[in-house]
């Protein structure tokens, strides 16, 4: 299993025309982040200044967050009137809201995202003003510090010989203790040696605080013995950064030095290196395709029979249902076009054929649907006159992403994931590897989701985090793992953690393919707010778009009531609370 990435992301605030509740001066409005946590409670990240007088504000303290890509973050920014210091927010008039996803925030143009405040109280027909949220990545969350270190003159216990000598990185922590960090190559007989360049990320070498004391502990290395201490230096990473040639520390014994000569530390070639993470190319405007294809082979059952893993239940989602909105949700907040090309394989066509990739809206020219509503509407139109079939090959369909990305300039910044849901074993396994080999060197990942209780071995060996995959055809080794295979079954009925299951190496592929080509992110692109109000305002301002739903709900006005409610298109039901 892979380890979780994540950022941290500082969210800067604006707002403007914000209603005003005093009668002789302006609003004092603050800021105030909230996040929904795993038992459905809203609990506080952080908060703004207040900023006095003022229905335009611009917060300058930055609010802190934790951003993961496969997990839908809920987040709520509300503005309060604060007129004393004395007052609580209980006691603040509310100056509205707004509800969405750090998804949407990073996803939107440069991650900056513009949208409508709500009334606090749930009225239609009310304008609230507008608030601009603009994520940016904390400084050094991907940095790594690279330098070279050499000794001149250092001693040795040995009776014979100039000493084998390594050098051990301690970070001293809080409460004094050190902790290691990095150990160099033992460079053997020499009293002079020089190490191989080193490379350390920051988050390792001192925790993103760059006056954390660093001791570098010079040791004589031995055979059959215990090494030999012979000194160290103490420096940090603000003291070695600020010399733009090299400097040179002498070896103690302790912290203070004591007259003895041990030799001395030299560092030169020292430099903060910048690795680009996956939000600095989605904030660069790297655009993510998603291409859907559904397993439509026998094996499924026939849709019509309640034991049927395709079976419409007019009140419960099927699995691919529940697959496809689970994973649709989050990967629909980085679509720009929100565009879905949705393929299905395995079923007969008219003509009598078994087609192993054919678009599920009936046109091969275009195959794109709207929205992962549309997805889900698409796939429930064509199970009304599907032809079960088989066996289950996914070569076809592979080669199909693989055309798709080849179509991508050279330089552009444009990235792939196919998302395949199926329900048994591969029966073409060669030849699916061949395309997955073939895949591995375009801007791709592929993303499986086994549904039913069959046997998904074979699955596993394409999920490649063991064994790099050959090609039988051409013998060459995949370039990367592309990949990521989850059985439903083993997530029941959690859609967040098959989500997180599902999505977790996408940042790590997508990085890693950029790398390989040598593609730096693009520099955020300038963001015009006024060109994003007036969209706003096309949109009707007056009628706020609705917060942050859960795939398949709208949320609409009872007239009669003036009241919302919120409808279900795809369980067929309604109901006044909102959903989560």
């Amino acid at each position: 299993m892979p380890q979780q990435m994540y950022s941290t992301l500082l969210m800067t605030i604006e707002c403007q025309d914000l209603k005003n509740k005093d009668l002789f001066s302006k609003s004092d409005p603050v800021c105030v982040m909230e996040r929904k946590n795993s038992k459905q409670e809203w609990v506080e990240v952080g908060r703004t200044e207040v900023i006095q007088n003022n229905l335009n504000p611009k917060f300058s303290t930055k609010i802190q967050m934790v951003y993961v890509f496969e997990t839908v973050q809920l987040i709520r920014f509300s503005l309060y009137d604060v007129d004393s210091a004395d007052k609580t927010l209980s006691d603040a008039d509310s100056l509205g809201f707004l509800e969405t996803t750090v998804g949407r925030i990073v996803g939107s143009v440069g991650s900056c995202f513009v949208g409508s405040l709500q009334d606090p109280k749930g009225k239609a027909n009310s304008n609230h003003g507008t608030i601009k949220i603009l994520a940016e990545e904390a400084k050094a969350q991907n940095d790594s510090l690279r330098f070279v270190v050499s000794g001149a003159g250092l001693k040795t216990k040995d009776w014979v010989g100039k000493g084998d000598h390594y050098i051990k990185i301690r970070r001293r922590r809080q409460d004094r203790e050190l902790e290691d960090v990095f150990s160099t190559e033992v460079v053997k007989d020499n009293k002079d040696p020089t190490f191989k360049p080193i490379e350390i990320p920051m988050q390792i070498l001192n925790l993103g605080k760059f006056d954390t004391p660093l001791v570098f502990e010079v040791w004589d290395w031995n055979a059959r013995s215990n090494h030999d201490f012979l000194g160290q230096i103490t420096t940090s990473t603000v003291e070695l950064l600020q010399k733009s040639g090299p400097i040179s520390f002498p070896v103690t014994k302790g912290d203070k030095a004591d007259g003895k000569d041990r030799g001395l530390l030299t560092f030169s070639h020292i430099q903060v290196h910048h690795t680009p993470s996956f939000f600095d190319y989605i904030c660069g405007g790297c655009r993510l395709e998603v291409m859907i294809a559904i397993d439509f082979t026998m094996s499924n059952g026939n849709p019509l029979t309640p034991g049927s893993l395709h079976y419409n239940d007019a009140k419960t989602l099927n699995p691919y249902e529940r697959a496809i909105s689970s994973v649709g949700k989050i990967l629909e907040e980085y679509s720009t076009s929100n565009k879905y090309a949705t393929y299905g394989f395995g079923a007969q066509m008219d003509d009598g054929n078994v087609s192993y990739c054919f678009p599920l809206n009936g046109n091969q020219a275009d195959p794109q649907v709207n929205g992962i509503g549309g997805v889900l509407q698409t796939y429930k139109k064509y199970l009304q006159k599907a032809k079960m079939s088989g066996p289950t090959n996914f070569a076809d369909i592979i080669n199909e992403a693989n055309k798709a990305c080849r179509k991508v300039r050279d330089g552009a910044q444009e990235y792939y994931v196919l998302l395949i849901l199926t329900d048994g074993g591969i029966s073409d396994m060669d030849n699916t590897i061949d395309q997955i080999v073939e895949g591995s060197d375009l801007p791709l990942s592929v993303l499986i989701v086994g549904v039913g209780n069959e046997d998904f071995s074979s699955m596993e060996e394409l999920d490649a985090d063991k064994k790099a995959l050959v090609s039988m055809k051409t013998d060459k080794t995949a370039s990367r793992d592309i990949v990521q295979f989850v059985a439903l079954r083993e997530v029941a009925d959690n859609s967040a953690e098959l989500a997180k299951r599902v999505l977790q190496e996408i940042p790590t592929q997508l990085t890693s393919y950029m790398l390989s080509k040598n593609l730096q992110p693009h520099p955020r692109p300038a963001v015009d707010v006024s060109q994003a109000e007036k969209q706003l305002q096309k949109m009707d301002l007056l009628h706020p778009p609705p917060a942050y739903l859960p795939p398949g709900w709208e949320e609409k006005i009872d007239k009669a009531a003036n009241k919302t409610y919120y409808v279900n298109h795809d369980l067929k039901i309604t109901q006044w609370e909102r959903p989560t």
